[in-house]
């Protein structure tokens, strides 16, 4: 059997009607073919398209479904009764009857004549769809308006704007501290980056604040093993007044008798045990004693001549105090890092706040609340079981293209919207499906906060609930690729085949393999040296003009890309 025939054989064990699908495909496998023909088949077993839901990722993959699927029909429509007996044998793998022709060449008309046509949508539409459906449901005015990504940057760039200027006006002192402290840490131009990484997580920002900075600052003091009260000044006065003094004077005459770097040691241990009162001023060069740059004991804290001379075990009470050291520094930096942690979200709370007045003052939805507010509504005690009735009622199979570069929340929705198909009465009723195709590797570039994870994880869910109602369940790997020549598909493997390449890719501990469809057709794999930066050239003194900046290594790369492929399309 050929690949083309081997990709046919995989690919139609995905459109069975009965069975709710898993199809985990590789780039150029025919992902949006299986699903074109899986609604396709659906509609030819006598599913009704008003109770069809395609959730894609783009409006452009939207658009592009519904093109392949209204072509399709339009086409079995005007097919002569061989030629559409030829086409349903190939999409079903079976030998059509009479009833099964008619009604293929009925489904144009039939989907034309559906209010609003198959539900074939982005995430988003969907959830603007139902918000419009049960705004007094959802706490969202009737006439809200969608502000495009766009819209969305211009307000949340204005809103840190205000932040910025109350707390460099002292109109809100807390917000100037924790300006101080952020500005520590980062950059002026790294801000508006945090800020909005802040405005992308808002949903885990409300849950860590629920209850205020207080609860929020014990959990992390718990996450780094500190006490509620630990600060910098306590973990500063704590090691002033730890260590063995006896022991490390001790040592310090042993290193005086030593060599030149023994000596330079024992000066300074000196001067910070000679020292009244101890400061926190004094203890990062007393850690630098102990600890090389990258915060690790050094290798050396004394030679074998001051070891001989020592009236203790020099080794050992250096060594304990250098432990000291290391653990004051973690310490130290956990208490950083939690200050840190808290000035940031004090920011982006207040950030927050003004970006939702604004929206609140227009009656303004972004494209996440569009998804809060759907996961909201199908959460809300007494009312989600009602919406899920109404909704259950028009919905008998979902599908989810490009299912990797689904997120938390949204999956959440998916779930909650197909709660019914495998449960009660709603289980038994009618055939009702669950079908999603994508790349769990793709996943990586984590488009709106996808995690890889969630697509292994909500393939286990759906499998054990189809499973718990005792109907069809069916995991179809999709590794033929189209698009592909074969040692390029060989070389990607070999990359793959090494655990530390694998390692966060093959989430399913599934090995990656490839299979092309074009055999015994050639490729060519390239390896380009690194693109690194330019030095920058110095600006002749007094000059009018200063020196031209260097291209950045990403400009210099998609030139040299660009370049050849003008070059292959030229020759």
């Amino acid at each position: 059997m050929n690949q083309a025939a081997a990709a046919d054989r995989l690919q139609r064990k995905a459109l069975d009607p009965a069975v709710s699908v898993w199809v985990s495909a590789s780039a150029g496998a025919g992902k949006t073919k299986v699903l074109t023909e899986r609604l396709l088949t659906l509609m030819l077993d006598g599913a009704d398209p008003s109770r069809l839901l395609c959730l894609t990722f783009t409006r452009a993959a939207a658009a592009e479904m519904a093109n392949r699927v209204n072509a399709a029909l339009a086409a079995w429509t005007t097919m002569p009764d061989g030629a559409l007996y030829a086409e349903l044998a190939r999409l079903t793998g079976r030998r059509p009857d009479p009833a099964t022709l008619a009604r293929a060449a009925q489904l144009f008309t039939r989907l034309l004549d559906t209010p609003g046509g198959a539900k074939i949508s982005t995430i988003h539409a969907f959830c603007q769809s139902l918000l419009r459906r049960f705004p007094l449901e959802a706490g969202v005015s009737p006439e809200f308006a969608v502000i495009d990504e766009r819209s969305a940057k211009d307000a949340l760039d204005e809103a840190g704007e205000k932040v910025l200027a109350l707390a460099r006006s002292g109109a809100a002192p807390e917000l100037a501290e924790a300006l101080a402290i952020v500005a520590r840490h980062a950059p002026k131009e790294r801000f508006a980056e945090l800020i909005a990484a802040l405005a992308g997580e808002r949903g885990k920002l409300g849950v860590a604040l629920a209850g205020g900075e207080g609860p929020l600052r014990a959990r992390l003091c718990t996450a780094f093993g500190l006490a509620e009260t630990a600060t910098a000044e306590t973990l500063a006065a704590e090691f002033c007044a730890g260590g063995d003094a006896g022991q490390l004077r001790q040592a310090i005459a042993a290193l005086m008798a030593g060599s030149p770097s023994d000596r330079e040691r024992a000066a300074l241990l000196a001067a910070w045990w000679e020292a009244e009162p101890r400061g926190a001023a004094g203890i990062a060069a007393y850690s630098n004693v102990f600890l090389t740059q990258d915060g690790a004991i050094r290798a050396q804290l004394c030679t074998r001549r001051a070891a001989k001379s020592a009236a203790c075990d020099l080794a050992a009470v250096l060594g304990a105090e250098a432990a000291r050291v290391l653990r004051h520094r973690e310490r130290y930096g956990s208490v950083q890092v939690i200050e840190a942690t808290l000035a940031l979200t004090r920011l982006g709370a207040a950030l927050l706040d003004i970006y939702e007045r604004h929206k609140g003052l227009h009656g303004q939805l972004d494209y996440d609340d569009l998804v809060a507010k759907t996961l909201a509504l199908l959460r809300r005690p007494g009312i989600a079981p009602w919406v899920l009735f109404k909704l259950d009622g028009g919905l008998d199979h979902i599908l989810i293209d490009e299912a990797q570069d689904t997120n938390p929340e949204q999956w959440e929705i998916v779930a909650a919207l197909a709660e019914e198909f495998f449960a009660g009465e709603g289980a038994h009723l009618r055939p009702r499906t669950v079908f999603a195709v994508g790349d769990a590797k793709q996943s990586i570039y984590s488009f709106q906060r996808a995690d890889p994870r969630a697509f292994i994880a909500m393939r286990d869910h759906f499998e054990a609930r189809v499973a718990a109602a005792t109907q069809k369940w069916r995991t179809v790997p999709l590794d033929i690729s189209f698009r592909a020549a074969e040692p390029l598909l060989r070389a990607i493997d070999a990359v793959f085949a090494a655990e530390a390449a694998s390692d966060g890719v093959a989430l399913d501990a599934r090995p990656i393999r490839h299979v092309a469809a074009r055999a015994g057709q050639a490729g060519l794999v390239e390896l380009w040296p690194p693109v690194l930066p330019e030095p920058e050239e110095a600006g002749e003194p007094g000059g009018p003009m200063p020196a031209p900046r260097p291209l950045e290594p990403c400009t210099r790369l998609a030139q040299a890309i660009a370049a050849t492929i003008a070059r292959w399309l030229a020759t």
